[in-house]
């Protein structure tokens, strides 16, 4: 237990850097062929995903896995450009996998599972230039402060299961403690953008406004979150699984830690979108 708690704090604390490292510096450094930072880690993110998906139904690499690593990646690079193309890119490719696979439903929607959440990341981020990577660096904090959470609140209170047949472990004392820790970590984020000048003058926008969107925004995002945790303890149940993979060291898989980021990401795509691409929030 103890070797196991280790090597998780180790594996976060070589992952976190890279990860806030990529979004932060996203955007200043470019690699071959003018691609940004941030494309490639959503690259990378989408191929391990797609091998990871394949692997869980079928135990080893397929065609399938090429044709949706290929997709993925069309998807990430695509979404800076035109994220409705990269939309149609990804139903394609569902398309394509459904029939190469033989008619295997849930195999072939795991192509939108991954794609929709990459296209979503990407959204955020490049929409718009002012605030977006602040967008995200928030988004996942609440994602993390909503694990955390979840753990603390969780193994403290205990109490009934939500669904003990699909999570033995998820508890409502832990739903609402990493919504509790959301909203908490968003408020400190609200504080944070005040504190760097992200409030325009000219923008009509209060503090006031501004920390009731990020806390209420984090509170609902937070149960999304744990939506899709539960949805791919789900898949693992079905799958008879424990763990996506062992690719992480005390974590288990890709899918393992970024569950809820997969809902969450696109519910946050939504709520930019409808704020007139992030203009109207900041």
């Amino acid at each position: 237990m103890h070797s196991n708690l280790s090597l998780r704090i180790i594996s976060a604390l070589v992952l976190a850097p890279i990860v806030l490292g990529s979004i932060w510096f996203g955007k200043d450094f470019y690699m071959d062929y003018s691609i940004p930072l941030y494309t490639i880690l959503l690259a990378v993110f989408g191929s391990g995903l797609a091998w990871e998906w394949t692997t869980m139904f079928d135990k080893k690499v397929s065609v399938n896995t090429v044709w949706m690593v290929m997709f993925a990646c069309l998807c990430a690079f695509m979404t800076e450009a035109n994220p409705m193309f990269a939309l149609w890119l990804a139903l394609l490719g569902t398309t394509i996998v459904f029939y190469k696979s033989g008619s295997r439903l849930l195999y072939s929607l795991g192509v939108l599972y991954i794609c929709v959440p990459l296209i979503s990341l990407g959204y955020i981020y490049y929409v718009n230039d002012s605030v977006s990577r602040e967008i995200v660096l928030w988004l996942f904090f609440v994602v993390w402060a909503t694990d955390i959470g979840g753990y603390v609140v969780g193994k403290t209170v205990g109490g009934p299961k939500i669904a003990p047949k699909i999570s033995a472990k998820k508890t409502w004392a832990g739903l609402i403690g990493g919504a509790l820790f959301a909203m908490g970590v968003a408020y400190v984020f609200a504080l944070y953008l005040r504190a760097n000048n992200y409030l325009s003058p000219t923008s009509g926008v209060s503090f006031e406004q501004l920390k009731c969107v990020l806390v209420l925004s984090a509170g609902v995002l937070a149960v999304v979150s744990q939506v899709g945790d539960f949805f791919e303890s789900y898949i693992k149940r079905t799958l008879n699984l424990k763990d996506s993979s062992n690719i992480i060291p005390g974590h288990g898989g890709l899918f393992d830690r970024v569950d809820g980021l997969l809902f969450a990401s696109v519910l946050t795509a939504l709520i930019v979108y409808l704020f007139n691409d992030g203009s109207a929030i900041f």
